[in-house]
């Protein structure tokens, strides 16, 4: 084999092939190959040299590139070239022009040596890459056309690509969006992360709810990956630290291991810019295999350190419970910071040629933190410096803090990591020496800012900001306040004592008891709290800045998460409103309304403008507009429809609106609102006759998606009670196509492609104040989808962006929950006599609102059965999404999709709800009532739940169980159906999205951080729903309130509608009572849901009473829905509403918000290729 060289730049690529000579004598075996590619002529030499050389455009040359590759790499039989073998050939001959884009990039960084960023994540949720890549290129033709002369079609190729199980949710698409925009807007940057070898985990759904497999996405190898076995680290473990003859700190002994590079290739848009994703893999020493020991028969023993290296990037997030899974997971990070950190640094070093001056490593050096995973940076960053190069320690923190940025993307409070400080005292000794003296450093700030002379306030603030938690303070200021008694914490305990006990009692409890013994009281010693390092406080410290990811998220963490920082740094807080690419959000994953966008605007400038989307304002209301608009949401509903058959077994009407819920599987999300809201919708359906469920309903496909965490047993119960309920209801032959829910299986980006541009209403009703951003809720909103939705992370400024008009509103505030659940812990509020433990008294406020989230519903019907209406509400959401921009169905229902890491704060549980209420709200009514009151949906979940959460993966069986009842009933037919897509990926997001309708963005209100699948639906003309949380709030904003279904609670009322839960003063509401009693009556099956029901009540044992409100939102999110409802009969309104949150888009592009954190946080330059 001879390796040709393309460039002779720093960052030389290899390209691998076989000898010159082979190449010109090697005649291909036309005899075994299919006649439609017998018509393949010998390659010549000069034809490949230029293949390698030069960007190949041609589909002629582009058909001899893929054969070349489908011969001389093969991967696959040589007898026959079938689509597997297509792809791979196909997307080798991709990664060529990548390769040739990416030399000519570096070689221009090399010779300019312009400040470059360096963004660490642990997640990379990148999607399919082959129509991305060719799509960026300017090649979709010549790839398309080379492919029909092959005999195959490009997109039927593209879907042989498994989606990179290199992330989970959120946090990761984010990154991938953020590389796309840094690339498309050519800013010299790069991407660091893992290359794990399982991913996460692959979902598979069952009549028990949610099981996991590991997902091997790398069986078959990665075609686009470049193994760089020339850049490889040594990443320590262990040891111990002892000082060398020089004065330096010696970190020895212990156990290495090497972090090897893989290099993805990532091309922007339109232009020559190609940067890179490394990815480290991990192996042991070359000489770490024991022959002997092999030799000796013990194979296990010999393989071991092989296994302890490689083992580390097997699986994303390995679960924890354990001290072996803590300690993998600790190893996990740091291997990421520190292979990439010496990476970083050996760049600098070789850019400055032979002398280094490392005060200018600031100014040519930017290191970005995707949440706390790599906030092991800080301490690696101050150990090479300081006992590798050399430097001083305050030459060394000066250095790390102007070099190294944080992005906060959580509030809840399990979220901001802490580890172990015994744990890490023993994997990382060096570090915790170092990450000691910057506790000390802080400790003396804060003793400066605050003073002596108030000891009370000056031990609050110590508690609250120091890194270390509880640990003692440093020897030099153990004078600074009065020490504590040294003895132990004394509890009391009653007991019966006899007298004569008592006296012998005396001799064994300490003195301080006093004279209580005689009233039986003894003392109890209680365990000293564990020694903790708080991860987000050093990321604070240690960087020089601190982003939330929108604008209620940024408030809140300036306000209440780390406020007695601001204090002391008020400058390093700043918000970063996330963004999602509008490349693959729109532009590829939905082409039908990419064409519509495009004619009406008469530029195609909009793709990498967004701002340009407003022109579709102009248009809102033109009637071919709307007609065009409401046949592309057509096209894509069909495409759901397929999937759903494929992936579930279950028939839907695309008639039906389709209602979205996609989102990991979480408490605060909330998917336990939607579904308990789904149940009251079929309650009332099943009191109603057949002609006024007809009347009282809009036929709905409630689709749910997302993974529960494998640990997280809320969210696995959420996932169960989805599929119950589902199962119940699809299977109610009264019901029909009026409602159907749906659990999409193994969500993930590309079930995401599809799902947003098919989505006509999406849910985001997290508890407000929980979620930090989001950013489906921008995907949905940007592909004309209507939200509904909280006052919660980005829906606050997508509120404002598509207008009021155009979101659906409902629930709590976010500064309203914290006074909701104090009420609720001091048992203020009522509740039913069987919640006795069961939990956390409604912590997400389900039941808190849940009246509102079924108001909000009624008022979406209502807006749902104008369609003029609805449409125009739909394009408003596309116009003003140009900020955020970074059974057989029949077409008539709307696609409803929400798909999202299934999480209590999520509210899938608030989303399945209020479809199981829909179900029996038809089932109580005749045929004709059902046909008039119900607009037809297709309900559509998506999104794991981590392995470990249980409550989580109890959603997404409920959410199964409630389709597989609902989709099987005679009497609501094509009326309602529920879905849960199994594995939901990018790609499956790439068809859903297009295709959606209305998408809901529930989570509790003030949990969501940002939120993106909010973004990338509005900007495929999804309309949304949800509370004013994460992006929904801005995303309401650019789209207008009229085009966005809006309920449930505020961030700011969220604290106390939970303290009047706690303090039982909350009185539960009879519609949330209704749906509870009605998933308790059996319809699902014979499972009662009490660990799922029991949650959302009481205060002991199964949870936190109901945390994340979804009682509370209920009755909001279900007038919330009858409105959807009525919006979308008026097609004319709804196809409106769908523009208008396309046209209100731009914002959320992440193009704005990589130009913003450029220029704000690490002061970085375009640089464009000549």
């Amino acid at each position: 084999m001879d390796t040709m060289r393309i460039s002779a730049g720093a960052e030389k690529i290899p390209v691998k092939c076989n000898s010159l000579s082979s190449l010109v004598t090697r005649r291909w075996r036309t005899k075994k190959f299919p006649a439609r590619i017998r018509n393949w002529r010998l390659l010549s030499v000069k034809s490949i040299s230029s293949n390698l050389k030069t960007l190949v455009t041609d589909s002629e040359q582009v058909a001899s590139s893929i054969k070349h590759h489908s011969e001389f790499r093969p991967l696959f039989s040589p007898e026959k070239f079938e689509l597997p073998k297509a792809f791979f050939a196909t997307a080798q001959s991709v990664r060529d022009a990548l390769i040739v884009n990416w030399n000519s990039t570096y070689e221009c960084y090399n010779r300019v040596n312009p400040k470059q960023a360096y963004y660490l994540s642990m997640e990379f949720l990148q999607g399919r890459a082959l129509l991305n890549a060719v799509g960026n290129l300017g090649l979709t033709g010549a790839y398309g056309d080379a492919l029909k002369s092959l005999g195959f079609e490009l997109e039927s190729v593209a879907g042989q690509e498994p989606d990179p199980a290199l992330g989970n949710g959120g946090l990761g698409r984010l990154a991938s969006c953020f590389l796309d925009s840094l690339a498309t807007l050519n800013y010299p940057a790069w991407g660091y992360g893992l290359r794990y070898k399982y991913g996460l985990f692959k979902q598979i759904i069952t009549k028990d709810g949610q099981e996991e497999a590991a997902e091997d996405w790398l069986e078959l190898s990665n075609p686009w990956e470049i193994v760089r076995n020339d850049v490889s680290y040594p990443v320590k473990f262990y040891g111990k630290v002892v000082l060398g003859s020089d004065g330096r700190k010696r970190w020895i002994g212990g156990e290495d291991v090497v972090a090897v590079a893989y290099d993805v290739p990532i091309p922007g848009y339109k232009t020559r810019t190609t940067i890179n994703l490394r990815l480290w893999s991990t192996k042991a020493p070359s000489g770490d295999f024991d022959l002997s020991l092999y030799n000796s028969g013990k194979h296990t023993e010999a393989a071991e350190a092989l296994f302890n290296a490689e083992k580390i990037c097997y699986v994303l997030y390995p679960g924890d419970e354990s001290d072996e899974g803590k300690a993998l997971r600790l190893k996990q990070q740091y291997t990421l910071c520190s292979a990439s950190l010496q990476d970083i640094v050996a760049r600098f070093e070789t850019r400055s040629g032979g002398s280094v001056n490392w005060e200018e490593f600031p100014e040519k050096v930017a290191v970005q933190m995707n949440d706390t995973h790599p906030t092991l940076c800080i301490p690696e960053l101050m150990r090479i410096l300081m006992d590798l190069k050399g430097l001083s320690w305050e030459d060394a923190w000066k250095i790390t803090q102007r070099t190294v940025a944080y992005t906060n993307h959580t509030v809840l409070p399990e979220a901001l990591e802490k580890w172990s400080l015994e744990l890490m005292e023993k994997l990382l000794p060096r570090h915790v020496e170092i990450i000691e003296k910057i506790d000390e450093e802080l400790v003396s700030t804060i003793v400066s800012e605050y003073g002596t002379a108030d000891p009370d306030l000056l031990e609050e603030k110590l508690k609250a900001m120091r890194i270390l938690e509880n640990v003692e303070l440093p020897s030099a200021f153990a004078d600074v306040i009065v020490k504590l008694e040294s003895q132990p914490v004394i509890a009391e305990k009653t007991i019966d004592l006899s007298e004569d006990s008592k006296e012998d009692a005396k001799t064994v409890v300490k003195k301080e008891v006093e004279e209580e013994e005689t009233a039986g009281v003894i003392a109890e010693v209680i365990p000293e709290p564990p020694k903790m390092v708080r991860m987000a406080n050093l990321a604070v410290v240690g960087g020089h800045a601190v982003n939330g990811v929108a604008e209620i998220h940024s408030e809140i963490v300036k306000t209440d998460v780390f406020s007695d920082f601001v204090k002391l740094w008020p400058d390093k807080f700043q918000n970063k409103t996330n963004g999602v690419t509008p490349r693959r959000w729109i532009r590829f994953c939905n082409p039908y309304l990419s064409h519509i966008i495009t004619s009406w605007i008469g530029t195609e400038d909009w793709v990498l403008n967004t701002e340009k989307l407003a022109e579709l304002r102009k248009f809102a209301d033109d009637e071919d507009l709307q007609s065009e608009w409401r046949a592309a949401k057509k096209k894509n509903k069909l495409k759901v429809v397929s999937l759903i058959k494929e992936r579930t077994g279950y028939t839907v009407s695309p008639d039906a609106m389709f209602d979205i819920q996609i989102k990991r599987i979480h408490e605060y999300k909330r998917q336990l609102l939607n579904i308990l809201g789904i149940v009251y919708r079929y309650k009332k359906m099943k009191e109603m006759s057949a002609s006024e469920r007809e009347k009282a309903f809009v036929p709905r496909v409630c689709i749910f998606g997302g993974k529960a965490f494998a640990t997280y047993v809320q969210a696995k119960r959420i996932v169960k009670f989805i599929t119950d309920v589902g199962s119940t209801i699809n299977h109610d032959p009264e019901i029909g196509d009026l409602l159907k829910v749906i659990f999409v299986p193994d969500y993930n980006v590309s079930v995401a492609e599809l799902l947003i541009p098919a989505s006509e209403l999406s849910q985001h009703i997290s508890t407000a104040g929980m979620e930090a951003s989001g950013t489906s809720n921008m995907k949905f909103s940007m592909n004309g989808c209507i939200l509904i939705g909280t006052l919660d992370g980005a829906n606050v400024e997508i509120r404002e962006e598509v207008g009021e008009e155009n979101f659906f509103l409902f629930g709590a505030k976010a500064d309203e929950i914290a006074d909701l659940r104090k009420e609720r812990a001091e048992g203020k509020f009522v509740p039913d006599p069987r919640n006795e433990g069961f939990g956390r008294a409604d912590y997400y406020l389900v039941g808190k609102d849940f009246p509102s989230y079924v108001e909000c519903h009624e008022k979406v019907d209502k807006a749902y059965r104008d369609q003029k209406r609805w449409t125009r509400m739909s394009i408003l959401n596309t116009a003003e999404e140009k900020a955020m921009l970074g059974q057989q169905h029949h077409c008539k229902s709307g696609a409803k999709p929400y798909i999202k890491r299934i999480h209590e704060y999520k509210r899938q549980l608030l989303n399945i709800l209020g479809i199981v209420y829909r179900y029996k709200k038809m089932k109580e009514m005749s045929a004709s009532e059902r046909e008039k009151a119900f607009v037809p949906r297709v309900c559509i979940f998506g999104g794991k739940a981590f392995a470990t959460y249980v409550q989580a993966k109890r959603i997404v069986k409920f959410i199964t169980d409630v389709g597989s009842t609902i989709n099987h009933d005679p009497e609501i037919g094509d009326l309602l159906k529920v879905i849960f897509v199994p594995d939901y990926n990018v790609s499956v997001a790439e068809l859903l999205i297009p295709a959606s309708e209305l998408s809901q963005h529930i989570s509790t209100a003030g949990m969501e951080a940002s939120g993106t699948s909010n973004m990338k639906f509005s900007m495929n003309g999804c309309i949304l729903i949800g509370t004013l949380d994460g992006a929904n709030v801005e995303i309401r904003d650019e789209v207008g309130e009229e085009n966005f279904f809006l309920f449930g609670a505020k961030a700011d009322e969220i604290a106390d509608l939970r303290k009047e839960r706690a303090e039982g003063k909350f009185v539960p509401d009879p519609m949330f009572e209704e749906v509870k009693q009605f998933v308790r009556s059996g319809v699902f099956g014979s499972n009662k849901y009490d660990e799922l029901i029991g949650s959302l009540e009481g205060n002991e044992g199964f949870g936190r009473a109901d945390y994340f409100l979804v009682g509370k939102d209920f009755p909001s999110y279900v007038e919330c829905q009858e409105k959807v409802d009525k919006a979308y009969r008026d097609q004319k309104r709804w196809t409106r509403m769908s523009i208008l949150n396309t046209a209100g888009s731009s914002k959320f592009s992440s193009d704005r918000t990589i130009h913003e954190y450029a220029k704000d946080i690490w002061n970085i330059k375009q640089v464009e290729l000549p």
